[in-house]
C-alpha cells in the first residue's frame, strides 16, 4: 500500500518525474511549491518561485491528479538565507547558501508543513541517494556525478533523511527527460533552474544582498605580493579567494585574489598562482550525517566547492565541534565560509564550514 507524501516542486523537469515516479508506484501524493521571492510579476523566470514555474508546477499536479499548494516562504528565505549570506560577505566570507537554504528552508520548513497535514515522508528532485544500513540513513551521490547534488544536501539531518526520497536520484539526467516526454509532462523541456532563486539579473549576487539589506560598503586597498598598494576597490564585499576578474591591471600579467581583510578592507592579490595552496584548512559547525564525530584521525575524501573533485584527506576532531583536514595535496582557493564535504567513496559523510 502506498505513502502518503509531499512532494516539492519547483516546476522543473526533475521534480515532475520524481512525482510522476511516486505517483505510479501508488503513492498519495500533495504537492507544494516553496515561494521564496517576491515576484508576481516575473513571468519568463526560471526561478522556482517564477509565475512560470508556479504555473507549471500546478499543471504537473493537475496532470498526476493531486492537490497542490504554494507556500509562502519569502520571508523565511530572506531571514535564514540571504540575510545571513549578507553577513558572511560583510565579514569577508564567501557564503553557500544553497546549503542554507536546503538545511534551514526546503527540508525545515517543508518538513514542518507535512507534518501539520500528518504527513511523515517529503520528496524532491534532488539528485542523491539513500540507503537504510542498520539504524542508519546513509547519503550517496547521485548516479548521474555531472548532476551529483550529495554536496547541498549533506547539511541534512538522520531525522531530515529518514523522512525523504528521491525517486531520480538512481538516474542519469537524459532519462529524465525521456520520461518526462514518454509521460507527456509539460516540465519535459524546461531549461534548468539551479540558483535561478539567488541571482538578480545584471547584478552580482553580494551586491544584490547588500543593496537589498542596506549593507555598508568596505572600500578599501589592493596590495600586492610586496605589500604595496596597486589599486583601490569599491568594497571588498565583491571579491572571493581565487577571483581574477575585476582587478586592477598591471605589468604582472593574471593576478589573482590572495586574502581579504575584514577589519581594514584590504583586499591581497598575487601573482602566483602557488600562494592560492593550502595543505590544511578547519571545518566548523560540522553535521555528521551518521552520528558523533569521529574519536580520532580518519581517512576520508573531502569536496571544498560543489565543482571541485573531493581529494584524499584526514580529519581530526578538535573537541569543539570542528574538523581539522590535513590534504594529501595542495588544493587553490580554500574559502571561508563555504562548504567541505566529506566523503567515503560514494558515500556522503557530513559537511562543516571552512574557517581558515
Amino acid at each position: 500500500m502506498g505513502e502518503r507524501i509531499v512532494v516539492a516542486m519547483s516546476g522543473g523537469v526533475d521534480s515532475s518525474v520524481a512525482a510522476a515516479l511516486l505517483a505510479k508506484e501508488g503513492h498519495t501524493l500533495v504537492g507544494v511549491t516553496l515561494k521564496l521571492q517576491e515576484c508576481q510579476d516575473v513571468h519568463a523566470s526560471k526561478s522556482c518561485c517564477g509565475v512560470d514555474g508556479i504555473l507549471r508546477a500546478r499543471e504537473v499536479a493537475g496532470k498526476l491528479g493531486m492537490p497542490y499548494y504554494v507556500l509562502d516562504c519569502v520571508s523565511d528565505f530572506q531571514e535564514l538565507v540571504m540575510r545571513p549570506a549578507w553577513d558572511a560577505y560583510a565579514q569577508g566570507s564567501t557564503p553557500s547558501p544553497c546549503l542554507s537554504c536546503n538545511e534551514r528552508v526546503k527540508f525545515g520548513i517543508l518538513l514542518s508543513w507535512a507534518e501539520k497535514l500528518g504527513i511523515r515522508k517529503i520528496a524532491t528532485g534532488h539528485y542523491a541517494r539513500l540507503r537504510r544500513e542498520g539504524e542508519t540513513v546513509a547519503l550517496y551521490r547521485g548516479e548521474d556525478r555531472r548532476k551529483d547534488q550529495s554536496y547541498f544536501l549533506a547539511g541534512l539531518t538522520q531525522e531530515q533523511l529518514d523522512r525523504t526520497y528521491f525517486p531520480v536520484g538512481d538516474l542519469e539526467k537524459p532519462r529524465v527527460r525521456e520520461l518526462a516526454a514518454e509521460l507527456a509532462l509539460p516540465t519535459a523541456e524546461t531549461p534548468e533552474s539551479q540558483d535561478a532563486c539567488l541571482v538578480e539579473p545584471g547584478q552580482s549576487f553580494s551586491e544584490s544582498l547588500r543593496l537589498r539589506f542596506g549593507g555598508a560598503t568596505v572600500a578599501g586597498d589592493f596590495v600586492d605580493d610586496d605589500g604595496t598598494v596597486v589599486g583601490h576597490h569599491g568594497g571588498m564585499h565583491l571579491y572571493t579567494i581565487g577571483q581574477r576578474k575585476g582587478l586592477p591591471a598591471g605589468g604582472l600579467g593574471r593576478r589573482w585574489v590572495q586574502a581579504i581583510s575584514a577589519d581594514t578592507g584590504t583586499v591581497r592579490i598575487t601573482a602566483d598562482p602557488g600562494n592560492l595552496e593550502s595543505l590544511a584548512f578547519h571545518a566548523k559547525d560540522v553535521n555528521w550525517i551518521d552520528g558523533p564525530l569521529p574519536d580520532g584521525p580518519r581517512p576520508c575524501e573531502v569536496q571544498i566547492r560543489y565543482r571541485h573533485t573531493s581529494l584524499p584527506a584526514t580529519i581530526t576532531p578538535d573537541g569543539k565541534g570542528g574538523l581539522h583536514v590535513a590534504l594529501s595535496a595542495p588544493v587553490k582557493a580554500v574559502t571561508t565560509g563555504q562548504a567541505a564535504v566529506f566523503y567515503e567513496g560514494e558515500r556522503t559523510l557530513g559537511r562543516g564550514w571552512i574557517a581558515l
